[in-house]
């Protein structure tokens, strides 16, 4: 069961992870309609309990002809009050070593902005630091090569690096708002890379970087730097993920931080536990950092989705201090 889930996740992405460096051109597959969606039901503390249809996001990818593939995926979130083109790229394999994708993609920065989807995620709700530090999920127009080469028996080394629009807004803005800049009006432009190294005994360790100009006008930058690693053996997962933006503005830079470390055991086939603590760190800014603890299940009633019952525990910095724990059960299935 978690092997088909496994196999559907990479589907679900979009064609981000099975578009990775092959070693000779994939067969004819021919184009399939895909995707994944999630209901939630979350009843904060001292709050009202809502229904929420999260998204539905539906995916078309396959091979055009030859070594020429392509994907694109639309989501509709909150019943359908934001519908958004997520991504819509071409995909060139022909040669060993390395991939060129061109369009609107997925910014592989990291791991959490590119395995941000419910159902691929095992904890209900982006961890802090992984929404207005990086602000995920952060897709780009522009141009990326990816590729992979082995390192040893079972084990690889996998890079990527993008040149793309890059963000843009007000000086110190919230990064999160800065994503749409799709035609890059301001020629801001930002480049970046990720070097990973995959290990057979179940070892995925990655580091990235991502910097450029966000406001034209006044020269300001931004850099993400990141760290990511993934430890599986036998049911057992552990994760963690570390980033930091430095952040150029008119009164001097801004450091922002977040990082999660999360980890689950696959007691049985169809059932999960799952730990999660993440904090987002804004210096000089405290009544902004946040912290989270967040603990419950998953349940695998099929190989196409799962039930999560999760209860997560908010600290904020401030005075009075906020009091906004949640319950949440999430519904989240892939096709």
């Amino acid at each position: 069961m978690r092997a088909a889930m496994a196999k559907k996740a990479a589907v679900c992405l979009g064609g981000m992870l099975a578009l990775a460096a092959t070693t000779s051109p994939a067969a004819g597959q021919g184009l399939m309609v895909t995707g994944y969606g999630n209901m939630e039901f979350v009843a904060p503390q001292g709050g009202k309990s809502t229904f929420d249809a999260h998204n539905l996001n539906l995916i078309v990818i396959g091979q055009l002809r030859g070594d020429l593939f392509a994907a694109g995926e639309i989501e509709y979130e909150h019943g359908g009050e934001e519908i958004a083109l997520e991504y819509a790229y071409l995909a060139f394999t022909r040669w060993k070593y390395v991939n060129v994708v061109a369009g609107k993609f997925i910014v592989p920065f990291g791991s959490f902005n590119v395995n941000h989807p419910a159902w691929i995620n095992k904890v209900p709700g982006r961890p802090f630091g992984f929404d207005r530090v990086l602000p995920a999920t952060y897709s780009d127009v522009g141009l990326l090569l990816r590729g992979a080469l082995a390192a040893g028996y079972l084990s690889r080394v996998t890079w990527d690096a993008w040149i793309v629009n890059g963000l843009a807004g007000a000086p110190g803005g919230d990064l999160r708002g800065m994503r749409d800049n799709l035609l890059d009006v301001d020629a801001n432009k930002a480049v970046g890379g990720r070097l990973g190294y995959v290990s057979r005994v179940g070892f995925d360790l990655g580091a990235s970087i991502h910097t450029g100009t966000y406001n034209d006008s006044l020269a300001l930058d931004v850099t993400f730097l990141g760290a990511d690693a993934t430890f599986q053996k036998a049911g057992f997962e552990v994760k963690g993920e570390w980033v930091q933006a430095t952040q150029q503005a008119a009164a001097g830079d801004q450091k922002k931080r977040g990082y999660y470390a999360q980890a689950s055991y696959l007691l049985i086939p169809q059932m999960e536990p799952t730990v999660r603590f993440s904090q987002m760190e804004f210096p000089g800014d405290s009544p902004r950092d946040l912290r989270e603890f967040s603990f419950g299940f998953s349940v695998y009633p099929s190989d196409l989705g799962a039930l999560r019952l999760f209860y997560r525990v908010n600290k904020q910095v401030t005075v009075p201090e906020v009091r906004d724990n949640q319950f949440i059960a999430q519904l989240t299935v892939g096709f």
